[in-house]
């Protein structure tokens, strides 16, 4: 039997930085192909790779024991999974979750709305990276952008609330469109958060396309629509917020590479293969999947995740050699 100590108190890293946030990667597939996110080499798992609903409830409860309160599912594009909505019922029952999020490109939004609300889904996050039609079908490989905004108004009218865009800036790509993001997000009442490009894939030139936040606000059609000087809100995970100029709401910045914010991390990922990961961009990860078909006990699974958290970096670093990370985005989890 596996010495556990005290089981279930707080997992806190090397570092004292106590862990109460898990991302699910529930899937790795995706009805969209995103060149910043996948890869043409990017092969689906089979069925039998990847967690059961029944092994992520599993995983989830003894951690929900030790501390962790908020769950967000990922994917991948978490609603192509088949029962999605049920995996969200199960884990909204779990003592001790008291945040049930989920982050989606919105496209089978509209449909799942009222089910996931229903199931306990407190909110979503969206990706949008242009509110051009055009510029969307050619960054999502065929994406319909109607659908997403469709599948936006649908979890507003439904409660599903505060829905928060996310948007990746990339220079070449979509930079011009940023500013429109901004007045659709004020105009419709919602947070959008700003993100800069990172190294999310093997192979991508993400360096072709960066811009920091710091550049971002230095444009003229940022600046006339964001308070640029005023003190900016801090958010525990990751983000700062600048109010918007017309009174109506804020915009968030999210800096990975260009300020980072480990020192307030307080999240682990879970892979839709079961690999357990204390930091995005560093593969030192441990298979949960392997132990609990074997059966393992509660005990045994936090014992695990302790391990992981032991080796936690105090920062990590993005990037694809023999000292980083070698798995791609959507292999992880957003």
């Amino acid at each position: 039997m596996i010495d556990t100590g005290d089981t279930y108190s707080p997992i806190t890293d090397n570092f004292g930085r106590t862990i109460t946030y898990l991302r699910v990667s529930i899937t790795d597939r995706c009805n969209q192909h995103c060149s910043y996110c996948r890869s043409s080499k990017d092969d689906f798992k089979k069925r039998e790779e990847i967690l059961s609903f029944d092994e992520i409830e599993a995983i989830i409860r003894p951690l929900a024991r030790a501390g962790v309160n908020k769950v967000r599912l990922t994917g991948g594009e978490p609603l192509v999974r088949k029962g999605a909505v049920e995996l969200v019922s199960m884990i909204s029952k779990i003592e001790g979750i008291n945040d049930l999020t989920m982050t989606t490109n919105a496209v089978l939004l509209k449909k799942y709305a009222q089910e996931l609300k229903d199931n306990g889904l407190t909110r979503v996050n969206v990706s949008l990276d242009t509110m051009d039609p055009k510029v969307y079908k050619e960054l999502t490989g065929g994406g319909v952008l109607k659908d997403v905004l469709e599948g936006i108004e649908e979890a507003v009218k439904i409660g599903l609330t505060p829905v928060r865009l996310n948007s990746v800036i990339m220079k070449d790509r979509n930079i011009d469109q940023i500013a429109k993001i901004i007045d659709y997000a004020s105009s419709h009442g919602q947070t959008l958060r700003l993100i800069e490009c990172m190294p999310m894939r093997d192979g991508m030139d993400w360096e072709a396309n960066y811009l920091s936040v710091a550049d971002v606000l230095k444009r003229e059609d940022i600046m006339e629509r964001v308070d640029t000087e005023a003190a900016p809100r801090m958010e525990k995970e990751a983000a700062f917020f600048l109010p918007l100029r017309n009174g109506k709401g804020e915009v968030g910045f999210i800096s990975p590479m260009s300020k980072r914010f480990c020192e307030d991390c307080n999240r682990l990922r879970l892979t839709s293969e079961g690999k357990i990961r204390a930091c995005l961009p560093s593969d030192n990860d441990v298979d949960l999947k392997e132990a609990i078909r074997r059966g393992a006990t509660d005990e045994e699974i936090l014992k695990l995740v302790r391990e992981v958290i032991s080796n936690k970096a105090q920062e990590g670093k993005y990037n694809f050699d023999d000292s980083g990370r070698k798995r791609s985005m959507v292999d992880i989890g957003g």
